[in-house]
């Protein structure tokens, strides 16, 4: 078998009244960019990019212009191979960002390829199933625009996430240390305290900043704190970690083995956090998760896209051994965006419908979903 085509699709939707901000910026749209990786025995694979803020054409250009033209011939089976050349063909100057999002795409639509071929789930290649369901937590509660009281409408969007059967959700932060604690108080106030509730941060705060609010926070039983700092600031990751009664959790802005060698080797975090289509797909995620079992940190993957993201994740999740393996292990979360975002169903012709704070993982070969050919073109950019 070998590679005779490599095409790029990028999406945008308006989120019209539905803008959205977090601590960094606000967004009145979503986008994506996914590729499909043809065969001279009519098998097409899929992937999808990761990327935040900038026009998906960028990481698509990158697919398509940089790294199609070196895959054509080669045999899609030999994915550690072609990673490797690929990963060393843009070395000097793509060791992060975008490239390795390129990457990551192009590896997801390879092991899609060995999936069907031989008529296995992803899972299957990956060594198997630790689990065949995924228990969610519910990612939303963004900064929502032209309210009357931003308290209020997360509150009902809370409520909204727990009368549709989540138990766990996440609440975006870093918009202050005051204006979080009010918003903090105010989901605890309107969920109970049988809800698992996580903030995140995006980076917003130096050290003592997010010492301050993690301590803040402590009242509010927060199970995590993601991304107190920047994802440079190591040291200060660590700082927060050991002045913090509240896991600290990052890693969602790192790439490959070599950018979460010094989180996991140097106890950064509690809990680590690569997204299989940024940290440069299944044959690179593997490897971190094989450091991050060695050094038993916990890995919960994040998790942010189309329905092609999702159902790779789901994959790769199903594989993710326990940390630590016990009688009794602990089970994982998965995440699960509901922030809005008009074009994260209709891409496949499958959906993923969440029952009893659970996801089935896809059990068709490959990644077990088939793009909307009709939704793409109407959607593409």
């Amino acid at each position: 078998m070998k590679i005779t085509g490599v095409e790029t699709y990028v999406l945008e939707g308006l989120l019209e009244d539905k803008v959205f901000g977090w601590s960094q910026r606000v967004t009145d749209r979503r986008q994506a960019a996914l590729c499909a990786v043809s065969t001279d025995d009519g098998i097409q694979g899929l992937g999808e990019a990761f990327y935040y803020g900038g026009p998906a054409r960028i990481v698509a250009n990158l697919i398509g212009d940089g790294y199609a033209p070196l895959l054509i011939g080669r045999d899609p089976f030999d994915t550690s191979v072609i990673w490797d050349f690929l990963y060393n063909w843009t070395r000097d100057q793509g060791m992060k960002g975008l490239p390795i999002s390129a990457l990551s795409a192009i590896d997801i639509a390879l092991w899609d390829i060995k999936g069907k071929a031989l008529g296995l789930p992803v899972y299957k290649l990956l060594g198997g199933p630790y689990r065949n369901r995924a228990h969610v937590y519910a990612t939303g509660l963004y900064q929502p625009q032209n309210v009357a009281s931003i308290e209020d409408a997360l509150a009902k969007e809370a409520l909204g996430y727990k009368e549709q059967g989540f138990s766990a959700m996440k609440l975006k932060v870093g918009y202050g240390i005051e204006k979080d604690l009010r918003y903090v108080k105010a989901l605890r106030e309107a969920v109970g305290n049988d809800i698992v509730l996580m903030v995140d941060a995006n980076h917003a705060y130096n050290a003592a900043e997010a010492i301050r609010l993690a301590k803040g926070m402590e009242n509010y039983e927060v199970y995590w704190f993601e991304e107190p700092v920047p994802p440079e600031d190591i040291d200060g990751y660590i700082e927060v970690k050991q002045k913090s009664n509240i896991l600290i959790a990052g890693g969602e802005d790192e790439f490959t083995r070599y950018g979460f060698r010094e989180l996991i080797t140097r106890r950064a975090v509690d809990i680590l956090q690569p997204d299989l289509c940024a940290a440069g797909g299944f044959t690179e995620m593997m490897k971190i998760v094989a450091m991050a079992s060695a050094w038993n940190v916990p890995l919960i993957p994040h998790v942010w896209g189309t329905n092609v993201g999702l159902a790779a994740s789901l994959q790769f999740f199903a594989a993710l051994p326990h940390f630590p393996e016990r009688r009794y292990p602990a089970e994982p979360f998965f995440e699960y965006d509901r922030s809005p975002h008009p074009l994260r169903d209709g891409v496949t012709q499958e959906r993923f419908l969440m029952k009893d704070s659970y996801l089935d993982i896809p059990q068709r070969p490959g990644l077990g979903i088939t793009l909307d050919m009709d939704f793409v073109r109407k959607h593409g950019v």
